[in-house]
């Protein structure tokens, strides 16, 4: 039963994440690509910097959530400590969710330093108290005070949304009186305990994840070319009720869920300018700080084989968590080679190879990019043989981009993960062939949705105006061609990966059988 419903729980997530994409195609229609494309370039630099330095001051704000946790369960950890696993926490959540595990490198890091898994258990339930008690809290004060305007289009017919806050606003009370009044005690709820902090914890959980909200919405609220149409005190309010959504479906990255939602709300801004600038958000909030915990990766390998000292335990544990942040990272380029089949990229220089080979490397862009989301999961299981499937897949990946005429950018990403991947080589010592049992259901499916969703968002594209002229530009006349083989390329690479994983599944348990 436990597990049927676990399958049951992955399949609605595909349902909400279709119906997402499905809202935002009605939205999105009525714009050309050139539109969406020049409200992208019109957000300014400085606009730009000040959601880098939010995003910055957001990571900072995030070390609460640990930080209170550990005070709470009445653990002490080295803030060093706390800030790594809070920003490693912080960046696979956000990226991807319950859906891929995420909570499972938390688990990594704290059982390597002493923790138990009773204390763990706590210490992640703390977490959402944390996040719940914020939201409520913020969101409360908020429907009391601020009016949440509904677009009409959207037949939602409130009166007012101030009793739902009182409601809300009422229940984070109630949770700071109940840890008033049992000053750390644990309270016995339906014949089980739940240890609850003292009441300056509870006050403090409040506030930190009231300011993670805060700075999260100003992250974005920044980019929107606002010229006084909806403040930051009304815009609030439409992210809040985003995050919430996107924490409930586990989307993962809150992806289609995040974006129609704020672009339904935030109705007194052109929906293509409020789309370009999530878009933006999205690279700095989400996107950058995984890079960078890449970058950390390299560099961590390259002490490891200059010193030569005795790996103690949290030591290794740091390595198993570069290993799964590689994974990830990984999992990204072949979302980005995947994606750059329905986004063209942005020249700087004339194509220089042949055009026979340019096209071959359109074609092998998205063969690469789907072997590298799929075979990316046996990274962090140190599997040699998934370790020569990416290399293969990321060597495949960098030459095609190079000859399609790749930029800079598009290159160095790339190579981001080939760095780390080599010097971690002798990591990879477990001999296993690949097969479909070896997949949790959850990164089967999210491969499967993230091929299929960018195989859905190339033939949307296709029907905005001006979409096929940009092929053109680039490929000639067969570009749009070039792009719709490229597209079913995918899919097929996809099918054909998992058919022989099945099969060789198959063909290996027999052989067990028959030993």
């Amino acid at each position: 039963m436990k597990k049927f419903l676990n399958i049951l729980g992955k399949i609605a997530v595909i349902v909400v994440f279709s119906l997402a994409v499905y809202l935002l195609y009605n939205k999105l229609q009525a714009y050309s690509f050139q539109e969406i494309k020049k409200a992208v370039h019109a957000i300014p630099n400085s606009m730009l910097y000040m959601s880098f330095g939010f995003m910055i001051l957001n990571f900072i704000v995030l070390m609460g959530y640990d930080w209170l946790a550990l005070k709470a369960i009445k653990k002490k950890l080295a803030i060093t400590r706390v800030g790594l696993v809070s920003f490693v926490g912080a960046v696979i959540s956000l990226n991807f969710g319950a859906l891929l595990g995420g909570s499972t490198v938390r688990y990594r890091l704290y059982s390597a330093w002493g923790f138990s898994p009773i204390d763990i258990i706590r210490l992640v339930l703390m977490l959402a108290v944390t996040f719940w008690v914020g939201a409520m809290g913020l969101a409360g004060a908020l429907f009391i005070f601020v009016p949440l305007e509904f677009p009409e289009e959207l037949g939602v017919h409130f009166v007012s949304v101030r009793p739902l806050g009182f409601l809300l606003f009422g229940l984070c009370i109630l949770y700071h009186v109940i840890c008033w009044k049992l000053n750390g005690k644990s309270l016995l709820l339906f014949k089980k305990e739940f240890a609850l902090p003292p009441l300056h914890i509870a006050i403090m959980q409040t506030i930190v994840s009231g300011l993670d909200l805060i700075v999260a919405a100003a992250c974005l609220f920044v980019l929107l070319p606002t010229h006084g149409e909806i403040s930051f005190i009304d815009f609030l309010p439409n992210y809040l009720l985003a995050q919430v959504a996107v924490v409930l479906t586990h989307v993962p990255g809150g992806v289609g869920v995040l974006e129609v939602i704020i672009v339904n709300l935030t109705h007194q801004i052109p929906i293509n300018v409020v789309f370009a600038s999530i878009l933006i958000f999205r690279v700095i909030y989400y996107i950058v700080p995984l890079l960078f915990a890449s970058v950390l990766l390299g560099i961590n390998e390259v002490f490891l084989q200059v010193g030569k000292t005795q790996q103690d335990e949290s030591r290794v544990a740091l390595n198993d968590w570069l290993l799964t942040t590689l994974k990830y990272v990984v999992f990204i380029v072949g979302v980005f080679l995947c994606l750059s089949i329905v986004f063209p990229f942005k020249h700087t220089t004339e194509i220089w190879s042949p055009y026979w080979l340019a096209r071959l490397a359109y074609w092998s862009r998205s063969i690469a990019g789907v072997v590298l989301i799929v075979f990316a999961y046996g990274l962090d299981r140190k599997e040699k043989n998934h370790w020569h499937i990416v290399f293969v897949g990321l060597l495949l990946g960098l030459v095609s981009v190079v000859c399609s005429g790749g930029g800079y950018i598009q290159t160095g990403l790339v190579l981001l993960p080939l760095f780390p991947l080599l010097l971690s080589y002798k990591k990879f010592t477990r001999e296993r062939i690949p097969v479909a049992s070896h997949y949790p259901l959850a990164w089967l499916i999210s491969s499967l949705v993230v091929i299929g969703a960018i195989f859905l968002l190339g033939y949307f594209l296709i029907s905005l105006h001006g979409y096929k002229s940009l092929w053109i530009d680039i490929l000639g006349g067969t570009g749009p061609y070039i792009q719709n083989i490229a597209l079913l390329l995918q899919i097929v690479t996809g099918i054909s990966i998992f058919v022989v994983l099945s099969v060789f599944d198959i063909l290996t348990k027999k052989k067990r059988n028959n030993k």
